[in-house]
Order: C-alpha cells, then sequence, then structure tokens
C-alpha cells in the first residue's frame, strides 16, 4: 500500500472531511425519511409505493457498497470516494426536479451509489491515515458524526418541508456535497493499496442483491399472512441465491466477497456482533414509534424529542469507546456493549400503558451507552485483524452487514408484532389504525413484551460472538 505521512493538520482536515461524509449520509435518509407523508399527498401515492424512495436508497448501497469499496482498493479510494460525493450532488439536485415518483426513486438510486462509493472508502481512508495511532478514537468520530446527522435530519427535514417544500430537503445537500468533493482533491492523499488489473464481480453484486431482497419479501409475506406458500417460496428462492452467491466468490478470480477473508476469526466474529446488534437497534426503531404513540399518545414531535436521547448519547460517548478501545481491545468493551444492549431490550420489554417518559429514555440511553462500547471498538479490531490491502474489502463488509441488518431488523420487528397479535387474535388483515389501539390495549403491548424479548435474545447471540472473538492483535503486539 502507498504509505503518505501528512502533518497533523492535513490528517485531521482528512478526518473532518470523512466526518462531514458520514453527517451527510445520515441527514440525507432521515431528513428524506419525514418528507414521505409529504411527498406521497404530492404525488398521489400509496404508502407502499413511496416506501421505495428509501428502500431504492438501501438496496443500491447493499448492492454497490462491496464492489465499491474494491474499486476504492484498485483504483485509489480517493477517487472513488470524491466521486461519490459529485454523484450524491447529481441524485439530490436530480430528485429535487423530479416530476413523477419513478423519476424521484431512480435518482435516488443514482444518490445511493454515490452514497455507497463515499461509505464504503470513508472509514477505510480513516483506518489507513490512523493506522499507527488513534485508530479507534477516530472511527468513533465517524460514528459521533454519523449520529449527528441522525439527530439533525428530522428537525431539518421538517423545517424545509414547512417553510420552503419538499423539494428543498435534496437541494439544500448540494452546496455540502460539492463543498466536500472539492475538500477530497485539496486534503485527502491516495491511499491505494492493491493496484492492479480491474476486476468487478458482477455476478457476486446480483446474486447478494437478489439474496437480500428474497429475503426481504420472504419476511414480508411472513409478517402479513405467516407461514405460507409465499413466505416459503421467497425463502427458497433467498437459499437458492446464497448458494448462488457462496458458489460464485469461491470460483470469482477477483470476488466481491472474499470467503478467505471469514477465517480471521476476529473479522467473522466482529461482523456477526456487528449484524445482531444492529437488527436489535433497527427492529427497535421500527416498533418503538407505534408503542410510543399508540399507546402512550405521543404526539410526533414528542417522539422524535424521546428518540433522540440514543443518539445524544453517542454523541458525546463514541469518542470515549474509541479511546477505551485503542487501550484494552475489543473482546472486553464489545462483550459490555451487546451486554447493555440486551438489558435495554429487557426494559423495554416492560413497559406498559402508563409508562412515563423516563421509563423510555432510559432503556434508550443505555442502548446509546452499549453501542458507544460496541462500535468503534469492534471496527478498530476487525480492520487490525488484516492486512492493510485488505482494509477497503473490510470497510465493504461491514457495511454490507449494517445495511442488511437495518433491512432485516425492520422485517424482523415487523414479523414477531404481527404474528403475536394474531397469536392474541387479531390478524393482520384487521388490524386497526394505531390511534384506536387504546380500545384493547393489552392486546398490543402484550405484542409489544414478547417482541422485544424475542429481540433481546437475538442480541444475545452478540455477547457470545464478542466473547469468543480472541484477543486484539494490536494487544498481542503490546503485550
Amino acid at each position: 500500500m502507498s504509505q503518505t505521512t501528512l502533518s497533523p493538520r492535513h490528517q485531521r482536515l482528512a478526518l473532518i472531511n470523512v466526518c462531514l461524509g458520514q453527517f451527510m449520509t445520515a441527514l440525507d435518509s432521515r431528513s428524506v425519511i419525514v418528507a414521505l407523508p409529504t411527498i406521497s399527498v404530492y404525488f398521489n401515492t400509496s404508502v407502499a409505493v413511496i416506501q421505495w424512495i428509501p428502500l431504492a436508497y438501501q438496496l443500491t448501497i447493499i448492492g454497490f457498497v462491496l464492489s465499491l469499496a474494491r474499486l476504492g482498493d484498485m483504483m485509489g479510494r480517493k477517487k472513488i470516494y470524491g466521486m461519490g460525493f459529485l454523484l450524491l450532488a447529481l441524485g439530490s439536485a436530480c430528485s429535487g426536479l423530479s416530476v413523477s415518483l419513478w423519476q424521484l426513486i431512480f435518482f435516488r438510486i443514482v444518490a445511493g451509489i454515490g452514497g455507497a462509493m463515499v461509505l464504503a472508502n470513508g472509514r477505510a481512508i480513516v483506518s489507513t491515515l490512523y493506522a499507527q495511532e488513534g485508530r479507534g478514537r477516530a472511527l468513533g468520530m465517524t460514528s459521533m458524526a454519523f449520529h449527528l446527522g441522525y439527530i439533525t435530519g428530522p428537525s431539518l427535514g421538517g423545517f424545509l418541508i414547512d417553510t420552503v417544500g419538499w423539494r428543498w430537503i435534496f437541494f439544500a445537500s448540494l452546496p455540502v456535497a460539492l463543498g466536500a468533493a472539492w475538500m477530497v482533491w485539496k486534503v485527502l492523499p491516495e491511499t491505494t493499496s492493491d493496484k492492479g488489473r480491474l476486476s468487478i464481480d458482477a455476478m457476486g453484486m446480483v446474486s447478494l442483491l437478489l439474496t437480500v431482497v428474497s429475503l426481504i419479501l420472504g419476511l414480508q409475506q411472513l409478517a402479513r399472512s405467516g407461514v405460507g406458500w409465499a413466505a416459503v417460496t421467497a425463502f427458497v428462492v433467498t437459499v437458492i441465491f446464497l448458494g448462488s452467491l457462496l458458489r460464485v466468490e469461491r470460483k470469482a478470480p477477483a470476488p466481491l466477497l472474499d470467503l478467505a477473508l471469514f477465517r480471521v476469526r476476529m473479522l467473522s466474529a466482529g461482523i456477526l456482533s456487528h449484524f445482531f446488534v444492529v437488527v436489535a437497534h433497527s427492529s427497535t426503531f421500527f416498533l418503538l414509534p407505534f408503542y410510543l404513540q399508540g399507546i402512550l399518545h405521543f404526539t410526533p414531535t414528542q417522539v422524535g424529542l424521546t428518540i433522540i436521547f440514543f443518539s445524544l448519547v453517542i454523541v458525546f460517548l463514541a469518542p470515549i469507546g474509541g479511546w477505551l478501545g485503542d487501550r484494552l481491545g475489543s473482546r472486553l468493551l464489545c462483550t459490555l456493549g451487546s451486554l447493555l444492549s440486551v438489558v435495554s431490550m429487557l426494559a423495554l420489554s416492560r413497559l406498559g400503558a402508563d409508562a412515563g417518559h423516563a421509563a423510555v429514555m432510559i432503556p434508550l440511553m443505555i442502548l446509546g451507552v452499549g453501542w458507544s462500547l460496541f462500535q468503534s471498538p469492534n471496527l478498530s479490531a476487525i480492520f487490525s485483524a488484516v492486512e492493510p490491502r485488505h482494509v477497503g474489502a473490510v470497510s465493504g463488509i461491514s457495511l454490507t452487514a449494517a445495511n442488511i441488518a437495518n433491512a432485516v431488523g425492520v422485517a424482523v420487528g415487523s414479523v414477531l408484532f404481527l404474528r403475536w397479535l394474531n397469536y392474541y387474535g387479531l390478524s393482520g388483515s384487521v388490524l386497526p389504525a394505531y390511534t384506536q389501539w387504546t380500545q384493547t390495549p393489552d392486546v398490543f403491548i402484550k405484542a409489544f413484551q414478547n417482541s422485544w424479548l424475542i429481540i433481546a435474545g437475538l442480541t444475545a447471540i452478540a455477547v457470545v460472538t464478542s466473547v469468543m472473538r480472541g484477543i486484539d492483535r494490536r494487544m498481542q503486539k503490546s503485550s
């Protein structure tokens, strides 16, 4: 890998740029979600169709992030990363100018490719520039930047919708994206690690995307109608595509997913831990707004102000978690962080009809502390577990696993909640609007509680894989 020595000032500027990319991608996705009701009215379309706006963005990232991480390794991370900001700007501008829903969805795909470029290479750049020391702290700063975007997105999106219209959600990101692209060319060094023949595993990319899409469709069918021919067919197709993916990746000269990397216990354990923790987060934040509004009668504003406590904790504690990871290694901190996530799920499973603000916010704050202790040490450990030439590939793998976990988590939350309602005699086909849930609150409360209990069990898998990961390579060297 080409090594470039940066002055401390340029190193800090490079970190600021990567943090800006993390902030922007989080801000973009969160502000768009706030705009979905307004856009559905504008284009006179259903909720089922309007969901393709965020889904197109997320599935694009899942399908492209590994290939773009590989491209960064071969062509240069700076090139791909900088082009990502330009594509984000183009996709955002065209999204704001769209005259039909399907145009908007198409340009969200364009923006998704740009987002995949930024996400796939940003953390790899930070990991490379801070390889000697401070990697955990730097990765903690990127996590903090992401959650700042996560916090800012809903409030900024709502303000823009109310004042100048939904199109400005997309236009507002233009100067930021263009400024970030200019900063890339001026500040960042090239960090190419594996120059060679350009090769993209198209079959692997398609197989991965089809595997995830069929899995999500199967889970949606399971939530809607239980175990039926549609759900079973989708899961069978998922297994077929997964088998095809594994077969293609074993034979590909430049595989999208380097299966040999998973022989490294630290990497495989870290990815598995990350997956189950993110599934817990995603399913929780899918269920929680329905509980808060349907059972506790929170307004949307109160829901946003309650959920924000999760990210506020991370903003302050994520850099500390990275600092501790540099000194204590990942096994202790990731185990403790996963355990706190289990505790949070168990606390949420005890919420009833008379829960107050504190009863909801405290579990969310515990979840935020757990994530702060888990995320940065886990990322730092899996980057340190492989050779520098594989850093880009590992960045892509971790991002893909997180995006898949986000999609799977929403589906799992839906499956658990609707299946428990069905168990208690309330069919999903006659499910009343959340405004009517207080007429029979016990059924819905039991469904929420049991769902979070099962989610706690899934999160406990991350505790086990964190314990089994072994000692970081950095800790072995220091000892």
